[in-house]
């Protein structure tokens, strides 16, 4: 059972909870649960930065 079927289920404060590892998600265009990563987290950063640099010039 994925989180998301775990929060319609039994709500969110028994999720949270419940759970013992570091997990982050969202849903794509299908409603299927992608898994953030470090990788993901990085690259969303640098590409803010690059916004903000250009946006200073």
């Amino acid at each position: 059972m994925n989180v998301s079927e775990q929060t319609m289920n039994r709500g969110i404060k028994n999720v949270v909870e419940s759970q013992k590892k570091n997990a982050c998600v969202m849903l794509n265009d299908q409603g299927q649960e992608v898994h953030i990563t470090k990788a993901m987290v990085v690259s969303a950063c640098q590409q803010l930065l690059r916004q903000c640099r250009s946006i200073k010039n």
